[in-house]
């Protein structure tokens, strides 16, 4: 009895067409090492949402998350790990300390419209969140 194949192309890759585009790493290098820590956010941040990777400044009492806006807080010092779907209640949220981190996969504000704006957002004082623009972009 002979064996049919049940594909068209036996030993090859029925995924072929999987496509990543539009996929853009948030790391931009592997020094320094990420490092996380646990952030406090408001119910009126949950009910509003917050994107994953988006800059935020937490505050080192509290660890309360405040969104960097450009104009009343200028720099971030983190950024989330993890989306808070809106209508969230009051939690906690992972952020980044720690991190080389590519520019253009962050969720920023609107006021943060051009690169030298976005890689010069980070207090460096207060994190190890270096910002860059990958070679390849």
């Amino acid at each position: 009895m002979a064996i049919t194949p049940s594909t068209p192309n036996p030993g090859y890759a029925q995924f072929q067409t999987d496509d990543v585009a539009g996929l853009v790493e948030l790391r931009a290098g592997d020094t320094p090492a990420a490092v996380t820590v646990m952030a406090s956010f408001a119910l009126a941040q949950g009910t509003a949402g917050i994107p994953a990777h988006t800059p935020v400044f937490v505050a080192n009492e509290g660890a309360a998350v405040q969104l960097v806006d450009g104009t009343t807080i200028t720099k971030a010092n983190a950024i989330t790990t993890s989306e808070i779907p809106a209508g969230s209640p009051a939690g906690n949220v992972g952020v980044y300390k720690a991190l080389c981190v590519n520019v253009r996969a962050l969720n920023w504000p609107a006021s943060f419209t051009t690169d030298a704006q976005k890689l010069a957002a980070f207090d460096l004082s207060s994190c190890q969140i270096y910002a860059k623009i990958p070679y390849y972009s």
